[in-house]
């Protein structure tokens, strides 16, 4: 799919914007997209040759049984079966859009198109990443804080400890889940949590005595810091399961995440929104009088789980 803004005369094809305003407005766009995508980033990426259809498709293959028994010298012993188990995924296109009068862009304040530009890359990034959350939190291994036993006994005071990042770290080595490279070059398991839950966090001993007199360079990219091997991102856009603990307690759905957990397959770079800006008069008869100006994004991509045991849900409680 074409990233630079396209808006056309109807009827004629006619490109209707310069090339450099197209760019600007992809620009402006751009620079409210990318901080809201925590998500989205740490997808294996599987690309879809444009017109070979919307499917992808990885090949998991399934562990092998241990070998422990010596060989018969001259003996070749029986070869083992493996399988394999296909996971596809089917790419959905997603956009918004908006409208906004010339008169109210002829005498308006501020520069009205290029704030919406904006506004659509932040609707973007937060709709994109929440697509994705969506998927990868609704696999099926949850781990409940404080030991609990499922979500509806999980209160707020039942907030992250340690003891349970070592439970959750120890339900990923157990998994045989391999470790994931993050933007800083290191390895680990990474875990997005809420702000609350990273206010918690960053409140425990534990944390304070392994990241409050190290580099800060581990907070890039929304990191706040790791503990036993397992790196915390900051995700705005984390999921909450709204008064579904104990008493009413608003109930936090933390992911932890390892090495081939997730894919994010498109086409051609679609999943890159692109920015669609029209400006009053474009839409031909359907704007006979020249008055509105269109401001949309749209994109075509999806997320799929690819390995349940490397991803974790730890649920918990957060202070207010």
């Amino acid at each position: 799919m074409a990233t630079n803004v396209q808006s056309y005369n109807a009827g004629t094809g006619v490109n209707q914007l310069p090339a450099e305003n197209a760019t600007f407005y992809q620009t402006a766009m751009l620079e409210r997209l990318t901080p809201e995508l925590f998500y989205m980033k740490y997808g294996d990426k599987k690309n879809i040759p444009k017109r070979k259809g919307a499917t992808a498709q990885w090949r998991r293959l399934n562990s092998l049984a241990v070998s422990t028994t010596a060989l018969t010298e001259g003996v070749t012993p029986d070869g083992v079966d493996f399988s394999i188990t296909p996971v596809t995924a089917t790419v959905k296109e997603y956009g918004n859009w908006t409208k906004i009068s010339e008169f109210l862009d002829l005498v308006g304040l501020d520069p009205l198109l290029t704030e919406t530009s904006e506004l659509m890359g932040e609707n973007a990034g937060e709709s994109i990443d929440i697509i994705v959350r969506d998927i990868i939190q609704a696999g099926t291994n949850v781990l409940y804080a404080n030991g609990k036993a499922s979500r509806a006994t999980v209160a707020a005071t039942d907030t992250i400890t340690a003891a349970d990042i070592l439970r959750a770290r120890k339900i990923m080595k157990k998994n045989k889940v391999k470790t994931i490279k993050l933007p800083d070059g290191s390895t680990g398991y990474l875990m997005f949590v809420s702000p609350d839950v990273a206010t918690d966090l960053m409140k425990t001993q534990e944390w304070k005595d392994q990241n409050t007199y190290v580099s800060t360079d581990n907070r890039k990219d929304g990191m706040v810091g790791k503990l036993y091997g397992v790196y915390f991102m900051e995700a705005v856009n984390s999921g909450i399961a709204a008064a579904a603990g104990a008493t009413g307690a608003d109930v936090h759905l933390n992911v932890m995440i390892g090495r081939g957990a997730y894919g994010v397959p498109d086409i051609e770079g679609s999943s890159k929104p692109e920015i669609i800006v029209h400006e009053a008069g474009s839409a031909g008869t359907a704007d006979p009088l020249n008055q509105f100006n269109t401001v949309a994004w749209k994109n075509a991509f999806t997320a799929v789980r690819i390995q349940e045991l490397a991803i974790l849900r730890y649920e918990c409680g957060a202070t207010a």
